[in-house]
Formats: C-alpha cells, structure tokens, sequence
C-alpha cells in the first residue's frame, strides 16, 4: 500500500515573532497504517536541522524542526492501475479549507497568498 504523509516543519530562532511552517509530502510504501506512520515519522526526523547553520527569513540563525506528521492519506488505486502500481493521474494527497470569497478561491489557485482554514 502507498501513502502520502504530510510533515510539519518549522523554523526557531531566538526571539522570534511567527514561526514559518514548511509541510513536505513524502511517498511511504508500507503494509499497514501503523507502519506508513512509524515510517514517516522516522523518514521526517532525519530532515530535522538542529546544527543551528541555517538562516531564517529574519536572517537570524534558525534550527529547523520536524514538529509531527499531520496527516497520513492511503493512495487509492483502482482496477485500471497494473498491480495497484502508481501510474500518472493517480490522486496521491488533497487538503480541505475554506475561504471567504470566492475571489480569494481564485487568488489561492493562482498561488497568492491569503488566509484558509484548513478543515482537517
């Protein structure tokens, strides 16, 4: 079975106002839900940067966290699929929000930057 597992990452320095937050998506291959979650969990771990090299957007040095895996989404494979393999137009992740216009709906699909209210 294949997953899509979304990781939480942030930057820390000292005396910060916000927290800018990465969510990276990785593919796990595992049998069982329990398993593609130990998996991710230790996968993302590994990308934790706490060597303290790294430059925030304030420029200041940051360490870069792995704060959890915030959801794990089993990809769905149909009968159309060779031996359940992944093949191009499979639908691997989706997130759900919410917007208040429906002029912020097509600012978000054209990658401005808006407030959403993830639904999850």
């Amino acid at each position: 079975m294949w997953y899509c597992a979304h990781a939480i990452f942030y930057y820390e320095s000292e005396g910060q106002e916000s927290f800018l937050v990465h969510e990276n998506v990785y593919l796990i291959s595992a049998d069982s839900d329990e398993q593609a979650l130990a998996d991710a969990t230790a996968l993302a771990s590994e990308y934790e940067d706490l060597s303290g090299r790294l430059m925030g957007d304030d420029g200041k040095p940051s360490l870069y966290r792995f704060a959890g895996i915030r959801k794990l989404i089993s990809v769905e494979t149909d009968e159309h699929t060779a031996e359940g393999r992944l093949h191009s137009g499979v639908e691997v992740t989706y997130s759900v929000m919410a917007v208040d216009t429906l002029d912020q709906v097509q600012r978000l699909a054209r990658g401005d930057a808006i407030d959403v209210l993830y639904q999850e």
